[in-house]
């Protein structure tokens, strides 16, 4: 048996690698069926159909792989001390706490556009997506 069939299966696409890059980069909402390009007018990966890309991210979310989180609004006090720092650079200010709103939110990329809140939460990894069993493919 040819072991190349196996192997090639296990290997994601470009499409769900730069899916898995846009939610551990924490990227905006609106970011993400743009792609992505090297910044030297090189290779570049997408763009990618927003039904896509809401479809690839539901189904982690439903896996339990992915989070919402929004910055900071811009009038919120800055940080006093080296604990509020460290809060503060976290990066999971506000977690969005529904899932069935976070989950809505994935599913409706129309709603994912630079001119609205939506469009501003970012993608992170959830604890369980942050595991060594995560199962991203």
């Amino acid at each position: 048996m040819d072991p190349a069939p196996a192997q090639a299966a296990e290997t994601p696409s470009d499409f769900v690698e730069q899916m898995y890059l846009a939610v551990v980069e924490e990227s905006w909402l609106w970011e993400v069926p743009l792609g992505v390009s090297d910044g030297l007018g090189g290779y570049e990966h997408g763009p990618w159909a927003p039904a896509e890309c809401s479809r690839q991210l539901v189904a982690w979310f439903d896996a339990g792989l992915v989070e919402l989180y929004a910055d900071p609004p811009d009038d919120a006090p800055r940080p006093q001390n080296l604990r509020e720092w460290r809060a503060w650079n976290d990066g999971r200010y506000r977690l969005l706490p529904d899932p069935d709103v976070a989950r809505a939110i994935l599913a409706d990329p129309t709603r994912w556009t630079g001119t609205s809140e939506i469009g501003f939460l970012r993608l992170c990894p959830s604890d369980a997506g942050m595991g060594p069993d995560a199962a991203w493919i």
